[in-house]
């Protein structure tokens, strides 16, 4: 029966294992699976973030340049009204005109924009425009990005640079920069100018691409398709107009190669200037980044798999037959000599001594194999060598059966009572936490100071002194944790009985 028994045994650790074992496999594939998927879709985010920040960056570049162009042509205009304050101050109004003429006559690089006006006349006596139109206030001050003002007289001149000198040479810095720009697996970022925001043919102007430099300036349609059918185009404008940027696939050559590949594109409009600024990277650039994670997990996912297999059948096996021969060992001939001892105290229905010393025997045991705590009370009834001496030791009887009810009625099925010897009995308590038994134990005490109990003719209040303590691991058989018990009743005795004393 018992090589029965142990031959079980040994099969259901080998299923345990086995099952574990193809759990493990199955969960290893799976596991796979989703974290390459998860390595894919990591690696796409990373791509889009920096797609997006290049993007956003290289438009901040844009309006920075901008506004530092502005200064600098702003300062230029001042030192210039500065020059022609000082020499018209003793002009006539002519030879104003005549300075401001020269000063002013269009050059090749068309820098200076200003016009010349005279109130008396309401007349444009000079402007750097052709046509000679007269423009009112508003119109020159949303023309110019500079703009002074100069009276002499009846004339009043306005100069400055118009935005669209500062724009000619910002736009033309930024294509030298995006030309001189190197980013990993060949990405660039350009440029197109939209015309019409509705679409269709000639809808936008491609500005800035450095895979297609010779096709700068043509036109763009929003009819065009890529090598799949896809309108690239078409979709960029539709999200352009609905959220200013968008994320957006479709196909188109490599750099510097005529292979097509799916391509991945953040884009967004910069409105000053009706440029979609955009960059895009090659899908299948990620694939090399995606196969080496890929190698590098599978290697480290076939490892780890491998060493918890052995770690844990390693544990199940030995720990299994371990815990098991010695708590088999242990519990066997601890339940013999149970079995062989009376379990019951004849007088008050409580555990014997030899019952109990088992009791704690066994809980010593299980707290050295498996960590179970038990907790151990001891009490006596205060001054009952005077009950006895008083009402006679059948009244002293009957005080000893009533304790004993009331405790085995609060101690439940939480534990086990067990009378000592005389009046002094102990508690084992090893369903509880510690603060859970502090608890029934001052509920004890309170029960007996709140009920009185009838002797003879007599009401007598029940006392008794507790004492609490635990096993500890310098312990090295449970009579240690009595004496600690014992120490502690005796030092609720000495501070006036009728207490609860905890010993740890």
């Amino acid at each position: 029966m018992k090589n029965n028994y142990r031959f079980l045994t040994l099969m259901i650790a080998i299923i345990i294992s086995a099952i574990v074992l193809i759990f493990q496999i199955v969960s290893h594939n799976e596991t796979e699976k989703v974290y390459v998927s998860q390595i894919e879709d990591v690696a796409l985010e990373l791509k889009k973030d920096f797609l997006k920040d290049t993007v956003n960056n290289m438009i901040s570049q844009i309006e920075r340049l901008r506004a530092s162009k502005q200064t600098v042509y702003q300062l230029n205009t001042n030192k210039r009204l500065e020059r022609l304050s000082t020499l018209a101050e003793n002009m006539s109004e002519t030879d104003f005109v005549e300075l401001y003429q020269q000063e002013f006559q269009v050059s090749e690089d068309h820098l200076w924009t200003a016009y010349l006006f005279d109130h008396k006349t309401d007349t444009l006596v000079f402007s750097t425009e052709s046509g000679g139109q007269v423009m009112s206030k508003e119109e020159i001050e949303s023309a110019l990005a500079t703009e002074v003002t100069l009276e002499k007289g009846s004339l009043t001149g306005v100069f400055g640079v118009n935005h669209q000198y500062i724009d000619a040479i910002v736009q033309s810095d930024i294509r030298d920069i995006i030309y001189h720009q190197r980013f990993e697996n060949d990405a660039y970022i350009w440029v197109n100018e939209v015309i019409n925001y509705e679409g269709g043919e000639d809808y936008a102007i491609r500005r800035i691409h450095p895979n297609l430099i010779e096709s700068e300036d043509e036109f763009l349609s929003t009819d065009t398709t890529d090598t799949v059918g896809n309108t690239p185009y078409l979709t960029e404008l539709n999200g352009i107009n609905n959220d200013g940027e968008l994320f957006f696939t479709y196909y188109f050559n490599k750099l510097h190669s005529d292979k097509s590949s799916k391509k991945v594109t953040y884009a967004k409009l910069y409105e000053p200037y009706d440029w979609i600024v955009a960059m895009g990277v090659h899908l299948d650039d990620l694939d090399g980044y995606v196969s080496e994670v890929r190698e590098e997990s599978e290697k480290l996912l076939t490892q780890t798999v491998l060493n918890i297999l052995l770690y844990l059948i390693l544990v199940l096996v030995v720990g299994f037959f371990l815990v098991y021969f010695v708590m088999e060992r242990n519990l066997r001939k601890s339940t013999k000599r149970l079995r062989e001892e009376a379990s019951t105290d004849p007088l008050t229905g409580a555990e014997s001594r030899r019952y109990g010393e088992r009791i704690l025997a066994h809980q010593f045991e299980m707290y050295h194999l498996k960590k179970k705590q038990a907790y151990l009370a001891m009490f006596d009834i205060d001054d009952f060598k005077q009950i006895n001496d008083q009402y006679g030791h059948e009244a002293g009887d009957n005080v000893l059966k009533h304790v004993t009810a009331i405790v085995q009625e609060i101690v439940g099925e939480d534990g086990h009572l067990i009378r000592w010897g005389g009046d002094e009995f102990v508690i084992v308590l090893d369903q509880l936490t510690k603060e859970e038994t502090v608890m029934r134990l001052d509920h004890i005490l309170y029960y007996f100071d709140t009920h009185p109990f009838a002797l003879e003719s007599n009401q007598i209040t029940i006392s008794l002194s507790i004492g609490l303590s635990a096993f500890s691991p310098k312990d090295r058989d449970y009579q240690a944790a009595i004496k600690r018990t014992d120490e502690a009743m005796y030092e609720s005795k000495q501070h006036g009985k009728c207490q609860l004393t905890v010993r740890d």
